[in-house]
């Protein structure tokens, strides 16, 4: 074989070793279409470990309330409706925050909405005087009041029907259990001595708070406290008072708000199994301008940014899953404390 022949022949080899353009194509088709595929996987992986945190957030608030009653031998008050603190306020100290609730003023005074909000627009961060200081704890983001998967801002405006201003105030994601037959947040007004575990009270009355011995159903039978979706689409700039940015929406805060105050809003602070598990997928309310049942019943909705569920810490201090398929009776006898419907829930386990 002369060499011209076999130069020929190596020539040959080397160039058919060589990816055409076609086969390039190829192959980046091929791990295109595997990322595709892992896309779900990893999506589900990271919602999984999202609503993971959810369940330790749900689980240290439990227990935040379970010590709270243990040390001063009654549960928080769900909200003061007649000054505007709610629960979460209230078990800072056994959050490992008492720095910031030695901040705030609770109880009402001479300067009364002061105490929560503005009466117009300010510079933020505000100036730090003892007038605004509760302002400065609701803009005070607390990541255990957060779920990792809501679709909510770190601050959000927030101004009321009054015209009661927070600029950078804190959106929340949990809210304590007022009630298990509660089906709209306009009866009773201000959610006063329900038969739930985390109620209101009136400013014209006392406050009523209880011990864990007029828990008839079960500590691991009565709902305490669950997670809540939150309409931040409708408040993200500053506008009229008329507009969206105020009144009906479906928002919740944590520590205290100006609407508490007034009555205008205790489902701020506070939920009802009454009504449907995540409401707020079953029909189009997203901006909260109806007076309407429905509107008025997904206030106080339990709901998450869960697929297809929602989640609950009990009175033991467990945290359990709530499917939107729950049977209704079942999942209001979550929400009450002595109602006699042990077998309902017995046979859901």
């Amino acid at each position: 074989m002369s060499v011209r022949k076999q130069e020929s022949r190596v020539c040959a080899r080397k160039y058919r070793s060589a990816f055409t353009l076609v086969e390039l194509l190829v192959v980046i088709a091929i791990i295109a279409i595997l990322v595709l595929l892992l896309l779900p996987a990893i999506n589900a992986a990271r919602e999984a470990a999202r609503r993971a945190q959810c369940q330790n957030n749900l689980k240290q608030l439990g227990i935040a309330v379970l010590n709270y009653e243990s040390a001063l031998m009654k549960l928080p008050l769900g909200v003061n409706c007649g000054e505007g603190s709610m629960w979460s306020a209230y078990i800072l100290p056994y959050m490992e925050d008492e720095s910031l609730k030695k901040l705030m003023t609770i109880g009402e005074d001479s300067r009364g909405n002061f105490q929560w909000a503005h009466p117009g627009p300010y510079r933020y961060p505000i100036a730090q005087r003892d007038t605004f200081t509760n302002i400065i704890a609701v803009e005070t983001v607390i990541s255990a009041y957060r779920c990792p998967s809501a679709a909510i801002p770190e601050h959000q405006y927030d101004v009321s029907s009054d015209s009661w201003h927070v600029m950078q105030r804190a959106p929340g994601s949990y809210v304590g259990i007022a009630s298990g037959l509660l089906t709209n947040q306009n009866r009773p007004r201000c959610m006063t001595a329900l038969d739930g575990v985390l109620f209101g009270h009136s400013k014209d009355e006392p406050a009523k708070t209880i011990r864990f011995k007029k828990i008839k159903d079960g500590a691991s039978k009565t709902a305490l406290i669950g997670e809540v979706w939150h309409d931040g689409n409708t408040v993200q700039s500053r506008g009229q008072t008329s507009e969206q940015a105020h009144g009906d929406r479906k928002d919740h805060w944590y520590i205290g708000s100006d609407d508490i105050d007034i009555y205008n809003d205790p489902s701020e602070a506070l939920g009802s199994t009454g009504v449907g598990v995540n409401l707020q997928k079953r029909f189009n309310c997203t901006v909260q301008n109806s007076r309407g049942d429905e509107c008025q019943a997904l206030q106080l909705s339990i709901s998450s940014y869960h697929p297809g569920m929602a989640q609950i810490v009990l009175c033991d201090g467990s945290v359990k899953v709530i499917e939107d398929s729950i049977d209704e009776k079942i999942w209001s006898a979550y929400g009450t404390r002595a109602n006699q419907t042990i077998d309902f829930l017995n046979r859901s386990n």
